[in-house]
């Protein structure tokens, strides 16, 4: 989430990735939303306190700034890279159907919600259900099929 700071087009920036390198100067985004629309060259980013103070190329005062308020920073599919062994990247879950064990279809994965403990996907078919994300309960996760297989805790699909 961005929002403007200070007077000179400054943003502060709320981090959500996990790779360190993502705000190296030289780096590209895209807004959210705007996917195919131009891109910010990032000039400088400098540590905030549970932030990121970021200068972007062509922002110059906090007008310009304020443009970007409440936007989310994003990267393409082919920027991210692959995923760590034995992980999935967030965006590649959306869409993927969900299964249990017995084959029984649950719906599509539409939203995953970080709760702190663990992550758990949203998953929209008859009835909306929230499945966690640990390994008792996912039991297989196929990028290639695009499904994922889940061997349900006792009381977790009970109507």
């Amino acid at each position: 989430m961005i929002k403007p700071f200070g007077v000179l087009g400054w943003v502060k920036v709320e981090i959500l990735t996990t790779n360190p390198l993502r705000f190296q100067t030289g780096n590209t985004f895209v807004l959210e939303g705007k996917e195919r629309g131009e891109r910010l060259l990032l000039e400088e980013a400098r540590e905030s306190p549970g932030a990121l103070l970021v200068k972007f190329q062509g922002l110059e005062n906090r007008e310009q700034a304020d443009k970007l308020s409440g936007r989310m920073l994003m990267v393409t599919p082919e920027e991210v890279g692959e995923a760590p062994p034995e992980s999935v990247w967030e965006h590649q879950l959306l869409g993927m159907e969900v299964f249990t064990r017995a084959g029984r279809r649950l719906g599509e994965v539409t939203e995953v919600m970080e709760t702190g403990a663990n992550d758990v996907l949203v998953v929209q078919g008859e009835k909306e259900c929230l499945i966690p994300m640990i390994s008792e309960v996912i039991a297989e996760i196929d990028l290639q099929r695009g499904t994922i297989t889940i061997e349900p805790l006792p009381g977790l699909l009970e109507e």
